[in-house]
């Protein structure tokens, strides 16, 4: 609440631009996306008043990667059809994919949903890029699981994504962050696959094998990327309404778009709508002069929490008083 409350304070702080801007935001999803609706719900609820947006979609979580060099020269055609005054690229992909065409202009460029570390893409060094990175808040989504899922002295927690770029970055920026595979007395195993049956293997033996121990819960992050055996695209519902239906330990996720009836129980998560307006605070500034290389990379430090009813009561789960007073339900 504190960190929404700095940032409407700071958009309502900045001045007005003297004249409308024009801004395009190239995502590197769909818009069906649920994150790429929360974002830009949140990117319009600030510019959508006074500058003009438009929108270009790489569409890159559904179409095969030899169709990306494509996607690129359309996006591309577009910028040169339209030249904004601000460029936003959303997401690992339109980042990778688009900055170094524009490493060789001047026209300012806010990036958001960064997972990976900026000098991964060499931004860190572009002159006319700033933006937001993306961050899920893990230490706190799974001190909040372990309140909820009963456990013994030790507890064994399983984080599983899919195999795309996006969450490699992920998973390789939480690992950096850890000391060791643990959070107090909580064991954390990462597990990433793109292959449906593998997915479900995982997901049906997370309460253990034979001799092998179990986990008491599953941290289900990105699910946008799996594929069956003939390499067909899985729907991203499919997937986590599979793992809803055949989980045997509770399952949370760390982003709000995974959170619902048939899908994740619940969890501290990153806010799309929030992470849209912190880069509308970039790009303000940027319109009211400021130059992008003056304006620091920012990455949320505040989530929320909401939960599923009908997932806490599949599992019998209760929230703290605490939490219970501060949390969203979502069915």
């Amino acid at each position: 609440m504190f960190m929404r409350v700095c940032t409407l304070l700071l958009l309502m702080l900045l001045p007005s631009p003297v004249s409308a801007a024009s801004v395009l935001v190239i995502n590197s999803y769909h818009p069906e996306f649920a994150w790429v609706e929360e974002y830009s719900r949140g990117i319009a609820s600030v510019l959508g008043y006074q500058y003009t947006i438009n929108h270009h979609y790489l569409d890159t979580k559904r179409l095969p990667q030899d169709q990306f060099n494509a996607q690129v020269d359309r996006a591309w055609a577009q910028y040169q059809s339209l030249q904004p005054d601000i460029v936003v690229l959303a997401d690992d992909n339109a980042v990778e994919l688009l900055s170094p065409r524009f490493s060789q202009l001047s026209v300012p460029v806010v990036v958001l949903g960064v997972n990976a570390n900026p000098r991964t893409y060499g931004i860190h060094l572009m002159k006319n890029v700033t933006g937001v990175l993306e961050r899920p808040l893990f230490n706190r989504s799974i001190l909040l699981a372990a309140i909820l899922v009963p456990h013994g002295d030790s507890t064994r927690f399983l984080v599983l994504f899919d195999n795309s770029p996006t969450s490699t970055a992920i998973v390789t920026h939480i690992k950096h962050s850890l000391q060791s595979h643990s959070i107090r007395n909580i064991h954390i195993d990462f597990q990433q696959t793109s292959a449906f049956d593998a997915w479900q293997q995982i997901i049906l033996e997370a309460d253990g094998q034979g001799d092998e121990p179990g986990y008491e819960a599953i941290m289900i992050g990105l699910y946008h990327n799996i594929r069956d055996n003939k390499n067909q695209h899985i729907p991203p519902e499919t997937a986590l309404q599979w793992a809803q239906a055949h989980a045997p330990v509770p399952h949370f996720g760390f982003w709000g778009f995974s959170i619902g009836k048939g899908r994740n129980i619940g969890g501290y998560v990153l806010d799309g709508f929030e992470h849209g307006k912190l880069a509308d605070t970039q790009i303000i500034q940027i319109v009211n002069g400021a130059e992008p290389q003056s304006v620091p990379f920012r990455s949320d430090i505040e989530g929320r929490y909401i939960f599923s009813k009908a997932g806490m009561q599949r599992w019998q789960l209760t929230l703290p008083e605490a939490i219970a007073r501060q949390a969203e339900w979502v069915d």
